[in-house]
Order: structure tokens, then C-alpha cells, then sequence
């Protein structure tokens, strides 16, 4: 009996995109699925007085040490999750790095644990019970980009006049209102954990 991994973005919180990743091996297989109650996509902010930033996201983290996976990653660190509805990949990755495209915010025995805010879920199963499963947000870092395509968000170069996606430009902890974004011209709300990623569109 083979062990079955599986990454699946349940709910994507880019501009209406959806992640949905899957993987099917002879041993392993992952699989990713987008989230459905992710950051809503951005929209239009008018300035206001608030100020609050932060560097991170907020992500209140759950860890069950029934946790069986086969890739080696602890809250908050970062990974590439990519690959096809057919055959999703996942590594470790620097967080902030090009090649990260994903935060590790919770690490749990199932993926239905997650919180329902999460962009993306994977997880791994063996003889179709979940061994483990871990809870991915967008590796958003202010000053960077991210390209939302519908499929993986991809790094890329803000500075590349060809480059299309979003650039961060603040994270607000203890908001659930993108108008909270006093420097962005739109931004994506996580509900359930109250913080929004401000950004403007390339």
C-alpha cells in the first residue's frame, strides 16, 4: 500500500483566480486544491487614517503532532508548491525567496483543521486516510510581487515592465476591510484570522 500525497488549494484568495492542483504517483501523490473562504480579491480602497502594518501575515498557527508527512516543514517556513491538476509538486523553499510561493501556517492531521482563510491546503494520505496535512498562505513579503495567474502564484520582478500580478505594500493585523488600506489602491481580506494584505496592481 502506497503512501498518497496531496496538496490542495481550496481557496485561492487572487483576483478570482482558483488554485487547483492534484497529483496522482505510484507511491505518492500530491494534491492541491484552492480554497473557497480565502481573501476576497482585491479591490478599490479610498485612504484613511489608519496606519497599523506589519511585516507578516497574521497566521495563528495550529500544529497536531499527528502531522505525518513526508516533506520536513514546520510553521512558518515556506515552500514551492506547483506542478498540474495530474501531478502537484512541493519542496522546501526560502521564504521571500523566487522560488517561494507559500507559508506553512498550520500543520495538522487533516486539512479539513485548517482555518477556512487559508489559500491553499496539502496534505498526504495512505490507503485514502489523511496522514497529515498543512495549511498554506500566499508567502505575501511587503515590497515584493506576486503574479496570480489561476494556477501557482509565481515571484516575479516588480520592476519588470512586462511583469503582471501585485505588489505588497503593507499587511494591516486586526482588520477585515480593505478600505483599511491607506497606501494601496486594493488589497486581500482574510476573514476568520482579521489581517489584509494591501497591494496595487502591476
Amino acid at each position: 500500500m502506497g503512501i498518497f500525497r496531496r496538496a490542495c488549494a481550496i481557496a485561492a484568495v487572487s483576483c478570482a483566480a482558483v488554485f487547483s492542483l492534484s497529483a496522482c504517483g505510484s507511491d505518492i501523490n500530491p494534491v492541491a486544491v484552492p480554497e473557497s473562504g480565502a481573501a476576497a480579491a482585491p479591490t478599490a480602497a479610498p485612504s484613511s487614517s489608519k496606519t497599523t502594518t506589519a511585516t507578516s501575515p497574521s497566521s495563528p498557527s495550529s500544529s497536531s503532532s499527528d502531522a505525518d508527512l513526508d516533506i520536513d516543514v514546520e510553521i512558518g517556513d515556506c515552500v514551492n508548491l506547483g506542478g498540474t491538476v495530474d501531478d502537484a509538486v512541493i519542496d522546501n523553499a526560502t521564504c521571500g525567496s523566487r522560488e517561494s510561493n507559500y507559508k506553512v501556517v498550520g500543520k495538522v492531521g487533516s486539512s479539513d483543521e485548517c482555518v477556512s482563510d487559508v489559500d491553499q491546503t496539502y496534505y498526504e494520505t495512505l490507503g485514502g486516510v489523511e496522514t497529515g496535512a498543512l495549511c498554506l498562505d500566499i508567502d505575501w513579503v511587503v515590497g515584493t510581487c506576486m503574479e496570480l495567474d489561476g494556477k501557482n502564484p509565481v515571484r516575479v520582478d516588480c520592476n519588470d515592465p512586462a511583469a503582471e500580478g501585485e505588489k505588497v505594500t503593507e499587511i494591516l493585523q486586526n482588520s477585515d476591510d480593505v478600505e483599511d488600506c491607506t497606501i494601496s489602491e486594493g488589497g486581500f481580506v482574510y476573514n476568520e484570522r482579521r489581517f489584509v494584505v494591501c497591494t496595487d496592481s502591476l
